[in-house]
């Protein structure tokens, strides 16, 4: 049987298994730092006997193509010299569970990577996302794809074309902000030896964090560390790692500065005013702080959803 009780969200993630189980391809979304790529590794370590799930972070094969099929290749323990090309890795996935009865869940993190961005490697084209495409159709094959907001809100740049949105068919599943509830779970499942007043403390600091478990991560391996055991208070060794980690964590990081430059110059290149701006990216550099530049992305996200209801 599943067990879910070391889950982060162990309601949301039975759910998520039965939808899998029914053969639904996913795209679940949510805000960063709530814990996404937790709820795979959960999906990973449930105990699921009839599931076997493939996760791959996309984000580390932007630029290789052939570093994200080697990836899927190892996933799934193919051996031979040359990789294939992804319908034929299908082919051997599908020809497995066949033989074995297995249903195959391939999980792709930070799935948005490819999306929003013209440097895209180039053979991340149309065919690329057809195959994802056809794993609906597959023998025992489910897609899961996870990003920050809904598949299809994002630009998808081809060598062929520009895509509004994405034609992929995906079930949406979107991934709530954590509770206090979970929170607190999470941080008693791993720290019974926290007094109740530190325990609290602890909870209140994460859940009012913009980046609740990351921050939840890194303090706790602070305490496993016995860091900065001289600071007798519990409290003020709290918040003196939430500052370090929000120095480390800045509200808008250099790949954010990159993408918003990226979505900047797709928006110019649509009003055939792109010309004007070829250093945008070095602009916003420069001229531009973090609060201002997740000011700026707020904005595209509107506009964004504006036009995608026209």
């Amino acid at each position: 049987m599943p067990n879910y009780n070391n889950c982060l969200r162990p309601t949301f993630t039975e759910n998520i298994v039965k939808d899998l189980k029914k053969g639904e391809s996913l795209n679940i979304y949510g805000a960063k730092g709530q814990g996404r790529k937790r709820l795979l590794e959960d999906l990973q370590n449930c105990q699921l006997d009839d599931m076997q799930m493939l996760l791959i972070n996309i984000r580390t094969h932007i630029h290789g193509y052939q570093g994200f099929l080697a990836a899927l290749a190892k996933e799934i323990g193919y051996v031979k010299e040359a990789v294939p090309k992804l319908a034929n890795l299908l082919d051997e996935i599908e020809r497995s569970n066949k033989a074995g009865e297995l249903q195959t869940i391939i999980l792709l993190y930070n799935f948005d990577s490819l999306f929003d961005n013209d440097r895209l490697h180039k053979d991340y084209g149309t065919s690329f996302f057809d195959n994802l495409n056809s794993i609906k159709n597959r023998e025992n094959m489910v897609l899961v794809c996870v990003t920050e907001k809904r598949y299809n809100s994002y630009m998808i740049y081809t060598k062929e074309i520009v895509e509004r949105g994405s034609w992929l068919d995906l079930k949406a599943k979107k991934l709530s902000e954590l509770d206090m509830e979970q929170i607190d779970k999470e941080i008693e499942r791993h720290f019974p030896a926290l007094r109740t007043n530190e325990l609290r403390q602890f909870g209140k600091l994460v859940a009012a964090h913009r980046l609740p478990y990351p921050l939840l991560e890194y303090i706790a391996e602070r305490i496993e560390n016995g860091d900065d055991a001289k600071l007798s208070a519990v409290e003020k060794r709290f918040k003196k790692w939430q500052k370090q980690f929000d120095k480390e964590n800045p509200v808008v990081s250099a790949p954010a500065v990159d993408g918003v430059a990226q979505r900047l110059s797709g928006w110019l290149k649509i009003l055939r005013i792109d010309g004007i701006f070829n250093e945008s990216k070095a602009i916003l550099q420069i001229i531009l702080n973090d609060y201002i530049l997740y000011f700026i992305k707020r904005s595209f996200d509107l506009l964004e959803s504006i036009f995608k209801r026209k």
